[in-house]
């Protein structure tokens, strides 16, 4: 009878867990429908086939949400997107799924190069692209793409060798990405030449080595020093087609540096074909006709081509051109040994002397000054010449006890005119009897 009892009772006590069991079904597969058509939106510098080669999503085949998501990772894990989303609904004959990628790609992209790494540039673009799906030679510069192809130039080197990257300016505006061993850069300790007969090599050594040695070397670097100095060398001289088609880098002997061997490939003479100079006001190309002094035939030095485009530039600011730029291109011309130049001027608005206002002068002294400014209003504004205006007082001797002195001016970017203020010292200057006083720009009267 007890046994009766207790048995009635571990069913009483298993009962509801039984009967839970009973009422719970399985739940059915989730459905599973092929991909009839997969769109991507919101590419701009990656294209729809190589993002589907990353996100591995066939269309034909069955798909269910976490195919998806495992595609949206996929993506994300390249380094080259900010943001990934999906979508997928039925499609229009009910037989499947259409689905959409939407992504916002990194937006900024850089060209990525190699230093002092055991492998040629080549090898290691080969290497990196055979593992590379979806980047080309311009990377982001995200975490996860850094430390992706830090990775693959290591293992390719069988791990001998440490390798970061970073993004570095050596150029000016122009950023790359650099893979290199970690710890700071050898400094440029000596540099020699090879291959040069124009220009003797003591003249290229005493040109590069004021501005290279001392500066950390990298390829970069040295091509930018080159060109500012060397280059402008053999410009000079009409080698407009010198190169340097050979660097080679080695720890210096005797000195704690690396020692830079550069081989130069001076080309050939070439002569000044036509120079041109466009964009110039029409009211300013007569006084403009001269300012360049190049002449046709003469050895093509573009260090002077460029010095005339100066020039132009000085005469338009003092013309009241304020923003006024210049580019100068050229076009080599290999069939005769010619080079054109083309100097694109950007006058942009022209300035004009609004009016004139003096602090620190007395009654007496403030109309003397203001008659030697020969500035008018409504004349094109000279910006030098508030500054040259106080050093001709001081220069002279106009003042005794002269304090400090100087010049600010207000641009009215509405009215394009220029407002100039004369500061002077705080200690009341006192005008010499009898002294001159100027009188105009040229002129000085007693």
């Amino acid at each position: 009878m007890k046994w009766a009892v207790g048995l009635v009772a571990m069913a009483a006590l298993f009962a509801p867990h039984l009967f839970a069991q009973q009422r719970k079904k399985p739940e059915p597969p989730a459905a599973v429908f092929p991909l009839e058509a997969l769109r991507v939106e919101g590419n701009k510098k990656l294209t729809v086939e190589q993002i589907l080669n990353v996100a591995a999503l066939k269309v034909g085949e069955p798909v269910i949400r976490t195919d998806f998501d495992q595609a949206r990772n996929r993506l994300l894990a390249t380094g080259a997107f900010q943001g990934v989303a999906y979508e997928f609904k039925p499609s229009a004959d009910a037989k499947g799924v259409d689905g959409l990628l939407r992504v916002i790609e990194v937006d900024y992209w850089f060209p990525y190069r190699f230093e002092d790494l055991p492998a040629s540039d080549q090898t290691l673009r080969e290497v990196l692209r055979k593992q590379e799906l979806i980047l080309g030679d311009r990377i982001p510069a995200t975490k996860e793409v850094i430390t992706r192809y830090a990775a693959a130039i290591r293992e390719f080197l069988g791990g001998k060798v440490e390798v970061t990257g970073k993004l570095i300016s050596d150029v000016p505006d122009h950023p790359e990405i650099v893979f290199r061993p970690p710890g700071a850069r050898a400094n440029i300790a000596e540099v020699h030449f090879l291959g040069n007969d124009v220009l003797p090599t003591s003249a290229l050594v005493n040109s590069l080595a004021p501005v290279a040695v001392g500066v950390p070397y990298s390829d970069a670097t040295i091509h930018e020093l080159l060109d500012a100095s060397i280059r402008m060398l053999y410009e000079t001289r009409g080698r407009v087609g010198v190169t340097f088609p050979k660097i080679t880098v080695e720890k210096a002997a005797k000195i704690d540096g690396v020692s830079v061997t550069v081989t130069v490939n001076e080309g050939e003479s070439y002569n000044l074909g036509t120079v041109k100079v466009v964009g110039v006001p029409a009211s300013e190309a007569e006084g403009l006709k001269s300012i360049g002094k190049w002449r046709k035939g003469d050895i093509a030095n573009l260090d002077e081509v460029r010095s005339g485009a100066n020039r132009i530039v000085d005469r338009l600011k003092a013309n009241g051109y304020l923003l006024v730029t210049a580019k100068t291109d050229r076009t080599i011309h290999e069939e005769n040994h010619t080079v054109d130049a083309l100097i694109t001027v950007n006058a942009g608005p022209q300035y004009h002397f609004g009016r004139l206002t003096i602090q620190g002068l007395d009654l007496l002294t403030e109309p003397q000054i203001r008659k030697a400014w020969s500035l008018n209003p409504g004349s094109p504004f000279h910006p030098d010449y508030p500054d040259q205006f106080l050093k001709q007082l001081r220069d002279d001797g106009v003042f005794e006890n002269l304090g400090e002195t100087r010049a600010e001016k207000h641009i009215d970017e509405r009215t394009k005119t220029v407002d100039v203020t004369l500061f002077f010292g705080a200690a009341k200057p006192k005008a010499k009897t009898g002294v001159q006083v100027p009188q105009g720009r040229g002129g000085w009267r007693q």
